[in-house]
């Protein structure tokens, strides 16, 4: 899925005017901010295309029986899901709609697949870039656990290298999911921490979104293999990883760091 760049917007035109003051949300700034997120979009997916990445066309909404068979509801809350039905609800990351396409698979060493998403989570943490619905761009990895891993690291160095090119300062930081906030899952982030299994991509500079985490980058090890039946042909268990980034948090922290017209620009559209 490319997303239109016609699609939802208003939570990111609301936050607009808190990190650049003056701004008042309108319907034309809704078109120009959708196109954004929509060729911040276009950018990843074609890295992902370029590196052989395979793409999968997702849903934006999740059956509840996936989301119990990848573990979900052993770490975090119905609480969390947005716009919830009897057997469904809004998918709180793409990834989760990307394991049932190829559960069951025999895999060569190393496999990658991108999907993206309308997105929804009730988070806690207030703060600019904190969106009830969002898009997300992933890209997941399937292979041995060095490919993998050395997958993940080259990921970190490519993300990294866009979001400076295109004018941000930014910086890695080893992370914690932050929906690990019970006593029952606290255990489960300290050892993300401690292991290294998920490296945030935050904003350095000063201004509102400094700190803002715009992409992750997460080792899975074999626990999603487990959950959907995937194998390498060599018999071993596969291990599993992603790259998320947030695309209105992109967003957000371009227009805050280059303003509006520079930011828009990127996208082929003028700042009115």
């Amino acid at each position: 899925m490319t997303i239109a760049a016609c699609d939802h917007a208003s939570e990111l035109v609301g936050q607009i005017p808190l990190v650049c003051p003056g701004i008042a949300p309108s319907d034309s700034l809704s078109v120009q901010a959708g196109a954004l997120v929509a060729w911040l979009d276009e950018s990843f997916e074609k890295m992902a295309r370029v590196a052989g990445a395979k793409q999968i066309a997702v849903s934006d909404r999740i059956e509840k029986s996936i989301l119990e068979r990848a573990g979900f509801f052993e770490s975090f809350s119905t609480e969390k899901l947005v716009d919830t039905h009897d057997s469904d609800a809004q998918t709180p990351a793409a990834c989760y709609q990307c394991y049932p396409h190829i559960a069951g698979q025999e895999l060569d060493d190393l496999g990658l697949w991108t999907c993206a998403a309308e997105c929804g989570r009730n988070e806690d943490q207030p703060g600019i870039g904190r969106f009830r619905i969002f898009h997300m761009r992933e890209i997941v990895l399937i292979g041995s656990a060095q490919r993998v891993q050395d997958q993940r690291e080259a990921w970190m160095s490519k993300i990294s290298q866009l979001a400076k090119s295109l004018g941000l300062t930014v910086e890695l930081q080893r992370a914690g999911d932050c929906f690990f906030a019970t006593e029952e899952t606290r255990g489960r982030r300290l050892l993300q921490q401690v292991k290294g299994l998920k490296f945030e991509l935050r904003v350095s500079s000063d201004g509102p979104c400094a700190g803002l985490a715009i992409a992750s980058f997460n080792l899975h090890e074999t626990f999603f293999a487990r959950r959907f039946g995937l194998k390498l042909r060599t018999g071993s268990e596969a291990y599993t990883g992603c790259i998320a980034m947030g695309l209105e948090r992109w967003a957000l922290a371009l227009i805050q760091k280059l303003g509006p017209d520079r930011a828009f620009a990127l996208a082929g559209v003028r700042s009115t």
